[in-house]
């Protein structure tokens, strides 16, 4: 029997209804703290609705899988009541045949897709711009439809999608000022010193020079990129791994951008991150018995005495986070929302906290991101594919590269300042 079709859209459709749930549910929030009260009735009622479609659309999911159950069931039965024997084998079991890969090819879109090309004389096929400039000499690290690298996501009865790993939240880009570049550079002037000598001055007596000086900065568009190749045959026998693998490409390029916009060295093709700069202002280190919240308080001054510039956010490792979130007064109640309270995006001291691994545990960024720093994407995330890259066309092997680039501008180094050996 032939399975209900109709489970991967109400999958999808469930999917997109719990994340449509879940960011009224966090804006909400966000709206409801900004203007320091509790959500309306008209926000209750938004939430309850996409939870109330969500409800709905199980129920249809829960239905269909019951019936795919059941079509399951009547043919184990019937292949065990009347097996397949004899001349007309083929033809009574002609359902359970496996085609072969040519057949699968020859009948999914790749393979259409692979024949018009060839129609037309071509002998390879690419996307735009996909020629990839490293060799991968050792297929070790191919995708394939082996036992050992990808075969077990090839079931004849499984539940569709993928369950992948979860991976830590990005937020670091989302901080900083958005911009784009056409060039392959980003040059602006930095102002380096200012002696400010601004006094009272008594009548026709000499005004007295403040001093102003800049610099101008160059950084430079870099690229962060990485590829991955897969068999055909992997793309063909699990239909929804091309898009899980666009998204995973895709994940990676960016938590590597995260690391390179607070940590990045500067020498080329890294980026000079937040952390790199000279100029900062120089780090509060937290004593005893200061707690991570007074210190990154006393770093916050730090930077608005040094750069007269209010910080507008904090980036802060979870392991110190966890000091934070979990604090208790002499009683044993927590000082934060505790355990039980409804979730709520990090903030302290009124300002958007970015728990992230990407700045190293015992250090808090406290900085003014919108106003002092800028990011310029030098085009969109691209995710391209060729089978044109060495010998792949003759392997059946398909390279998937993903990669941006960008570069990161900071205006005011003395707007950001550090609190170190955190709890």
């Amino acid at each position: 029997m032939k399975m209900n079709s109709n489970i991967a859209v109400l999958e999808r459709e469930l999917a997109a209804k719990r994340d449509e749930a879940s960011t009224l549910f966090a804006k909400t929030a966000v709206d409801a703290e900004k203007e320091n009260r509790e959500r309306t009735d008209e926000e209750r009622a938004q939430v309850q609705k996409a939870i109330d479609d969500a409800h709905a659309i199980q129920a249809k999911l829960d239905r269909a899988k019951g019936d795919d159950t059941m079509a399951a069931e009547i043919d184990r039965l019937t292949a065990t009541l009347k097996p397949a024997t004899g001349p007309n084998a083929a033809a009574v079991d002609k359902a359970k045949v496996r085609k072969t890969i040519g057949q699968q090819f020859v009948e999914s879109a790749a393979g259409q897709f692979f024949a018009e090309k060839r129609h037309h004389g071509h002998r390879n096929w690419s996307s735009p711009t996909a020629e990839l400039d490293d060799y991968y000499r050792q297929y070790g690290a191919t995708l394939t439809s082996d036992p050992a690298s990808g075969g077990k996501l090839i079931q004849s009865d499984v539940i569709p999608g993928i369950q992948p790993l979860m991976y830590k939240r990005l937020t670091v880009r989302d901080l900083l000022a958005p911009g784009t570049t056409d060039s392959n550079s980003i040059t602006y002037m930095k102002e380096t010193l200012f002696t400010n000598a601004a006094a009272p001055v008594a009548e026709g007596a000499a005004k007295p020079e403040s001093t102003l000086t800049f610099d101008q900065v160059v950084d430079l568009v870099q690229k962060i990129a990485h590829w991955l190749p897969v068999t055909e045959e992997m793309l063909e026998d699990v239909p929804q791994i091309r898009s899980y693998i666009d998204a995973r490409l895709q994940l990676g390029v960016e938590l590597t951008e995260e690391d390179q916009l607070l940590n990045g060295n500067g020498t080329p093709p890294n980026i000079s991150g937040i952390l790199d700069r000279v100029g900062l202002t120089p780090p509060h280190v937290r004593v005893d018995p200061e707690t991570n919240v007074d210190a990154i308080f006393k770093a916050m001054m730090k930077v608005f005495n040094a750069s007269y510039v209010m910080p507008d956010a904090h980036v802060v490792n979870p392991a110190n986070w966890q000091t934070i979130a979990l604090a208790k007064d002499t009683t044993g109640n927590y000082l934060a929302n505790g355990p039980f309270a409804g979730a709520l995006s990090p903030t302290l001291w009124g300002l958007p906290v970015a728990v992230t691994p990407s700045i190293v545990a015992g250090t808090a960024l406290t900085g003014s991101f919108k106003s002092s720093a800028q990011i310029f994407d030098r085009g969109g995330m691209r995710v391209e594919v060729s089978n044109s890259h060495q010998d792949f066309f003759i392997k059946n092997l398909v390279a998937i590269r993903a990669e941006r680039r960008l570069a990161l501008a900071v205006y005011r180094p003395a707007a950001f300042g550090t609190a170190t050996t955190l709890l």
